[in-house]
């Protein structure tokens, strides 16, 4: 019976009941067992979102990690997990159109003002305000890895002009595609909506700042899911207090769960989410988990697993 050790903070113990049970319709003998318990001394993968990595490294028997986010920074922040752990990210189309249904959301609430036409309906207010000509509009998607390249297709269907941009060169049907310095600096010029939904690398981090603000056109709305730590706040604040970006949308925060205290809240302009832009969803990620769980127990590289030196 493979023994799995399982940890997502904050979680309690009916969601790791919930994996169970998914993923024994595809594994029926497998076992989760909560990370800190005595049991996980035993397990040889883990299933990780947040997790103290202290007590991961501890856990001699381990051969591979898979993370239960999109993301891995959460794994391999501090360099605390040694090297030769493989990491495993999901890759799950469910998620993928999740992003894309909330970044389609974001952007048309920016297009057709929603909450301009919510704060008239608040002082009951009839009339008409300003329409943007969205096909003179540009959007840049930072990222366009397995999810990104989805939500750059479907906002290029819905008849926006899209450019995106990525570490490496990419080739996505319909979608001018960029890479490099040269390149982000061309887009943050050149796009009036901006989509940050890059893997956090330390490439990346505070890569949205005082300089990036700056670049962009007065006006232009700047789009967060990717991760809070490519932001430096303070410096958004001071751009959308001064109108130069009009409109912010963020679902990650540098911490999380964003503190009562935090100016974020306080700014008129700058809309506030949970994290909550594309979860991750048993029903539809067990299926792959449960095979790259099977991967590694037979001493093989599972898919998605991650390229350390990258990051992602």
């Amino acid at each position: 019976m493979p023994v799995v050790a399982f940890y997502s903070k904050d979680s309690n113990f009916e969601l790791q009941n919930e994996w169970e049970n998914r993923l024994k319709i595809y594994y029926p003998s497998i076992n989760l067992v909560p990370l800190l318990s005595d049991q996980a001394e035993k397990a040889i993968t883990a299933l990780l979102w947040k997790a103290p990595l202290q007590r991961v490294k501890k856990l001699n028997n381990l051969k591979a990690l898979i993370s239960l986010g999109q993301g891995v920074d959460h794994i391999l922040r501090d360099n605390i997990i040694d090297d030769d752990i493989p990491v495993v990210k999901i890759v799950d189309p469910f998620m993928a159109k999740s992003m894309s249904h909330w970044v389609i959301m974001s952007v048309l609430n920016f297009i057709r003002d929603t909450f301009g036409y919510y704060d008239q309906q608040k002082n009951k207010v009839y009339k008409p305000r300003k329409e943007i000509n969205f096909t003179t509009f540009k959007i840049a998607i930072y990222g366009i890895g397995s999810i990104g390249s989805v939500v750059a297709k479907d906002l290029k269907q819905l008849g926006f002009k899209v450019e995106g941009w990525a570490r490496t060169q990419k080739q996505i049907s319909g979608i001018n595609c960029h890479y490099g310095k040269n390149k982000f600096k061309y887009l943050l010029n050149a796009c009036d909506i901006h989509v940050c939904l890059l893997p956090l690398t330390s490439e990346t981090n505070n890569i949205f700042n005082n300089s990036s603000f700056q670049m962009m056109k007065y006006g232009s709305c700047f789009i967060n899911a990717g991760r809070g730590e490519q932001v430096v706040e303070e410096h958004l604040i001071k751009y959308c207090k001064s109108g130069h970006i009009t409109s912010a949308i963020l679902d990650v925060y540098r911490t999380e769960p964003l503190p009562a205290n935090s100016n974020l809240w306080e700014q008129k302009n700058i809309n506030i989410w949970p994290h909550v832009a594309a979860e991750t969803n048993p029903e539809t990620a067990a299926k792959q988990i449960s095979n790259a769980i099977k991967f590694i127990e037979n001493g093989k590289t599972p898919p998605n697993t991650i390229e350390r030196k990258l990051g992602y």
